[in-house]
């Protein structure tokens, strides 16, 4: 291992790190990228802008070693960035590019100009960073939405960086100069947020490889002598033992959003773990709202809305449900938003999530709009009737209650039940993600339903059981 202050280079696997380094910026899976070498690749690129006439680029990196050098080239070159939902095309295509900027041009050459971040020659260039960030830069962020077409959100860098500011608040003395490992992309608002900008922007180091499976988090943990863990409940859920994540003190942190933790999970990690989940609550549209954290002591589910942000319940009394409004410095707007969720004031500092005011869930931390799928499948000539029901167990999947149409009808007859569904699954997986698409399928002469001719949900799911 490298003595502390020495130049460690991504080239270098034997001097991958037993213990922290504070002039390591990024991890990979070679090796620490120090300052120096950072700062050279960020200004190589930025004198590769500076050369560029087009205002949007879209930042498409696997990456995050090349996510991070490509953001801060485009911050310091006064450019507006983009980062779609997911590395899909139709995303792509919805954000209505100039320039992609990719660590892999090869899946998008046909589609929109790109520019291959590997490639662009080196400089010689001084250690410094460069120019500082400009912060009134615009960011634009997709939702997780449920179509092929999901909604953009306008952002400033000076309210992520606002966000960062509160979240060091909170946490940093905790967290110290431990290594940021994650388990989520870096092209949401919270992957963007905790595995890149809240560590880069106060000197932690951080992990370039998502860490897919338990094994390959486990495998980087073990590497380093503190980290801290930003994950979601879709992977903390897969989790057979966290016992195989002690000593508890390698770990300050254990951070998940995206939806909330599963109570059987939490306590699992509380026990397993002995250190509790902090869970963050929050959208794209919003930014964080509030967190909160499993207490063995007590069953306490309510949130607590991070220090700059204001709550309110719309159009009901103290105490009682009911839509919940938020306004913070890095919300979409300067006014009240409504967060599409219902809630109850417990406290003044406290609030209690009680379900979406829609019909929205989410599934594997994707949101689908489970009225909207239905009446996109409808639009198909083989349906004429459909209802999508979200079911429970292991893991959540899609299910999907459909009357035929008499060409439908007629389809069946013919090519039978498997040839209709890959019929169907076809057209949903065009604006859908793969986890939203409905893995059973029912056909039925008429939806149930109760006396007042609305399909009830449990005599849905009843379709569904063995």
């Amino acid at each position: 291992m490298s003595a502390k202050g020495d130049v460690t280079r991504a080239s270098d696997q034997e001097s991958w790190p037993l213990s922290i380094q504070r002039d390591i910026v990024v991890y990979t899976k070679n090796g620490g990228i120090d300052v120096t070498t950072f700062n050279r690749k960020v200004a190589t690129i930025r004198q590769h802008l500076a050369r560029r006439p087009e205002l949007r680029w879209a930042l498409i990196c696997e990456d995050t070693f090349w996510f991070a050098v490509g953001f801060l080239a485009l911050s310091q070159s006064h450019k507006i960035i983009i980062i779609p939902q997911t590395n899909q095309l139709a995303s792509v295509l919805t954000a209505q590019v100039s320039v992609i900027l990719t660590d892999q041009p090869a899946c998008y050459a046909t589609t929109v100009a790109t520019l291959d971040i590997t490639s662009v020659p080196e400089f010689e260039a001084h250690e410094n960073m460069g120019p500082d960030l400009d912060l009134s830069i615009s960011i634009e962020l997709y939702t997780s939405g449920s179509t092929g077409f999901p909604k953009r959100v306008n952002k400033h860098l000076s309210q992520l960086r606002a966000e960062v500011s509160e979240l060091e608040t909170i946490w940093g003395e905790h967290l110290g100069s431990a290594v940021v490992l994650a388990t989520v992309p870096h092209h949401h608002l919270y992957g963007l947020l905790f595995r890149f900008l809240w560590p880069w922007w106060m000197g932690r180091p951080f992990y370039a490889p998502t860490c897919i499976y338990p094994a390959t988090l486990l495998e980087a943990a073990g590497r380093f002598d503190r980290c801290v863990i930003v994950s979601s409940p879709a992977f903390l859920t897969r989790v057979a033992d966290f016992r195989i994540f002690r000593p508890v003190s390698s770990y300050p942190a254990l951070f998940s959003s995206g939806a909330p933790l599963p109570i059987d999970t939490a306590k699992k990690i509380a026990t397993e773990l002995e250190k509790s989940a902090i869970e963050v609550y929050g959208s794209t549209e919003t930014g964080g709202i509030g967190w909160r954290t499993w207490s063995r002591d007590r069953e306490d589910l309510s949130w607590q809305p991070f220090l700059s942000v204001e709550t309110k319940i719309s159009g009901h009394s103290w105490k009682e449900p009911g839509h919940l409004l938020i306004r913070s410095p890095w919300t979409c707007c300067d006014d009240w938003v409504d967060t599409g969720d219902m809630a109850q004031h417990l406290s003044p500092e406290k609030f209690l999530l009680c379900g979406r005011a829609d019909n929205i869930m989410k599934v594997e931390d994707k949101r689908v709009s489970l009225t909207e799928m239905e009446q996109f499948l409808i639009t198909h000539e083989l349906v004429s009737e459909a209802r999508i029901v979200v079911l429970e167990g292991k893991r959540m999947t899609v299910g999907a209650v459909v009357v035929l149409s008499k060409k439908g009808g007629e389809q069946l007859a013919c090519h039978g039940t498997r040839a209709v569904r890959a019929e169907l699954i076809k057209m949903l997986r065009a604006c859908y993600d793969p986890i939203l698409v409905p893995r059973k399928w029912r056909f039925v002469p008429v939806i149930p339903g109760n006396s007042m001719g609305k399909s009830e949900l449990e005599r849905l799911r009843t379709l569904f059981m063995e």
